[in-house]
């Protein structure tokens, strides 16, 4: 089968999220596994040259006919192809967001009419109007539902030239997701708990009503992990790597964490590698906070977002110097180092669809305590290889951490560490939907 993966960001090209570290790795997976497996990017300037020029192409778009120039490059078994639409284009998701992306989405659907290929695959609502360019059987992943693709129907108009069809409307407005969501021939999420979370008012984001019309397209496939890349037997950003056989060296990573941060050894060590936003819910532990120094806790955070998070947790740092550290910076090393020394990891989100970091954390020996929530939910057993929590509060928060320092911390480690994230399972899943659609 020839499936062509459509999206706004992938490993090794260029990455602003979790979105990049799936685009990475479940195309190889499929290449693995036997698939011709195609990745097409918008070629962004900010990420460097990537890749040969291999030609242009013309497409419509915004009253015009406009030139794309298309590079190629191969990486783990795929195809990557890069069109530049837009020579201003610096880095995902600039402004102005809507308008590039349908341009690209144009410019993609020309590029494929060209193409053999089976299906396509288009990624979040980046890639979403594609699903209703093609004449091939696709399907469509959403990532986020946050994130819908919104905009005015008569700019809609003025960028491709017709007027909106209903599939496409909602609310009075434009919306991207929706229209692919229509479209596609199977919809997934990145967990099966999103995808049943999704279809409800609290985390529909207003599309709930549509996603339970079409549930029976729609299934979740959990997000694997590049188990060759976070693996602390191999790990070359740790001071000192191991696995669960010789689970006591990790405290020499431990170690080299408290003595960067300057926190206080005797504290039960909580790590967090995170985007400081309303969804991950870290406003919920700057007000847990002082509860959680009660236990006995500290708290090493690395993430940067919204400024008053950032601020505030800033201020926690300078006023509890020993049992607070925080880093606004992205900082490859560092988080490596958080995850490899940290005794417990954080993840109060209010919602999840998948999450990357608490798989990571267990297979890095740091037990997660967690919302129940999503992916979350899915990847963390309650008291066996980690602590899950109900109540998006700060309440909620430290009381799971107070589960949390009640269990036996290596058990937990050693539970987390024996579990499969790798992306084998959910390549299969991907190739049986694969499958139903094109059938």
């Amino acid at each position: 089968m020839r499936v062509v993966h459509l999206a706004a960001e992938a490993l090794p090209f260029v990455k602003v999220g979790g979105l990049a570290d799936v685009l990475g790795s479940l195309p190889r997976a499929l290449a693995k596994a036997g698939l011709q497996t195609t990745v097409v990017l918008p070629r962004y300037t900010g990420a460097g040259a990537v890749g040969e020029l291999l030609g242009e192409l013309g497409y419509h778009f915004a009253g015009g006919t406009h030139n794309a120039r298309i590079w190629g490059a191969q990486a783990g078994g795929v195809s990557y192809r890069f069109l530049e639409v837009d020579p201003d284009w610096s880095v995902p998701y600039e402004q102005p967001e809507v308008e590039r992306y349908l341009r690209f989405n144009r410019a993609a659907a020309v590029w494929l009419e060209g193409q053999g290929y089976d299906l396509l695959h288009a990624h979040d609502w980046h890639a979403a109007h594609a699903v209703r360019l093609v004449d091939r059987p696709a399907v469509f992943t959403i990532h986020n539902l946050a994130f819908q693709g919104v905009l005015e129907p008569d700019e809609y108009q003025r960028l491709t030239g017709s007027a909106p069809d209903p599939d496409l409307l909602h609310e009075g407005r434009v919306n991207l997701m929706k229209g692919a969501l229509l479209a596609a021939r199977r919809v997934t999420t990145v967990s099966p708990r999103y995808a049943r979370e999704i279809q409800t008012p609290e985390y529909g984001m207003g599309l709930h009503r549509v996603l339970g019309d079409i549930r029976g397209k729609l299934a979740g496939i959990l997000n694997g992990l590049d188990t060759g890349y976070w693996n602390p037997a191999t790990d070359s950003l740790l001071p000192q790597r191991y696995d669960a056989a010789n689970l006591e060296r990790r405290s020499g990573n431990r170690a080299a964490l408290l003595d960067e941060t300057g926190l206080d050894p005797n504290l039960r060590l909580l790590g967090a590698v995170t985007r400081l936003t309303w969804q991950k819910g870290f406003d919920l532990v700057l007000e847990a906070l002082p509860g959680l120094l009660d236990l006995g806790a500290g708290l090493v955070l690395l993430g940067t977002g919204e400024i008053e998070l950032e601020s505030g947790f800033a201020a926690a740092a300078r006023r509890y110097p020993e049992r607070v550290a925080f880093h606004a910076a992205f900082d490859e090393i560092l988080a490596h180092k958080i995850y490899g020394g940290a005794d417990y990891f954080l993840m109060p989100s209010r919602y999840e669809p998948c999450g990357l970091a608490q798989m990571i954390a267990m297979r890095y020996g740091a037990p997660p305590v967690a919302r129940a929530t999503g992916g979350l939910a899915d990847t963390i057993e309650d008291g066996v290889t980690g602590v899950l929590f109900e109540p998006a509060s700060p309440a909620g928060v430290v009381e799971g951490v107070r589960r949390m320092l009640e269990l036996d911390r290596e058990s937990l480690a050693r539970a987390g560490m024996a579990r499969d994230f790798s992306w084998d399972s959910s390549a299969r899943a991907y190739q049986e939907l694969y499958q139903e659609a094109v059938s």
